[in-house]
């Protein structure tokens, strides 16, 4: 399946990018701990993460309509990406690509590469610190025995 853009990964309706945001509740992972996932409901009815797990879930959620299979296969055959970058406050970032679209807690919106770049001033790792579907995989196995989602 060629990806040209967001309508090529995203087919099925189901939980929209706005009903997700408005859920959305942003939370620092604590500085020992840098755990990723695809963040539940809390007890208050919202979805509770940093930037990681933001887009892990918006992938989970929205794109894939809550279909591992689909989020595993856009992630290894790299239709989807996990992408690294620095903030122009100069920490660590991830940013959600999907196809041509990029998203991230900042934005909480689709926007071309240049939104990030140009509109946000993410500045994006090289393609050799590109992070993996297995480095995605690992930090999802760290975050489950460690706990605390």
């Amino acid at each position: 399946m060629a990806v040209s853009g967001l309508t090529t990964c995203r087919r099925n309706i189901g939980m929209t990018l706005t009903e997700f945001n408005s859920l959305y509740d942003y939370k620092y992972d604590p500085e020992d701990r840098d755990v990723w996932f695809v963040i539940k409901l809390n007890d208050k009815g919202m979805y509770r993460g940093d930037c990681e797990d933001y887009s892990l879930s918006v992938l989970y959620y929205v794109v894939c309509q809550e279909s591992w299979l689909k989020f595993w296969w856009l992630l290894f055959t790299f239709q989807a990406e996990i992408c690294g970058c620095k903030t122009k406050t100069g920490g660590g970032h991830a940013v959600l690509r999907c196809g041509d679209q990029y998203i991230d807690n900042w934005s909480k919106a689709w926007v071309p590469r240049s939104g990030m770049t140009n509109g946000l001033g993410h500045e994006f790792w090289p393609w050799n610190y590109t992070i993996l579907p297995t480095t995605v995989a690992i930090k999802m196995a760290l975050g489950k025995i460690r706990g605390n989602q």
